[in-house]
């Protein structure tokens, strides 16, 4: 079974990272990050991004998740550059799995 969200601990707390349709971000956005984080924490990326795009806008949604007093340009420049790191060294989205079919390979 595939899954298009995970969970990852951000500052000691669980937040929900998604892939979603574009319709459901604002139109002006490829991502976004829940600010201020809310019971249930969440980043969504859009899924229609090329490889390359949604590496560098996870890293950007995960940056804000991170580190919430850095500034947009910070946030932007930083993630460019690390998005573009992991696209030249071979970083591929692959589909997410469930855990239960995770465990079962290993």
């Amino acid at each position: 079974m595939m899954r298009n969200e995970t969970r990852l601990k951000i500052n000691g707390r669980a937040w929900r990272v998604k892939l979603v349709k574009s319709k459901e971000l604002p139109k002006d956005r490829f991502g976004d990050c829940d600010h201020p984080p809310g019971r249930h924490p969440t980043v969504r990326i859009s899924q229609a991004l090329s490889q390359r795009r949604m590496a560098e806008i996870t890293v950007h949604e995960l940056l804000h998740a991170a580190l919430p007093s850095l500034d947009e340009s910070a946030v932007t420049d930083t993630a460019a550059v690390i998005g573009r790191a992991l696209f030249s060294l071979g970083w591929r989205r692959s589909p997410l799995q469930s855990k239960a079919n995770n465990r079962s390979k290993q």
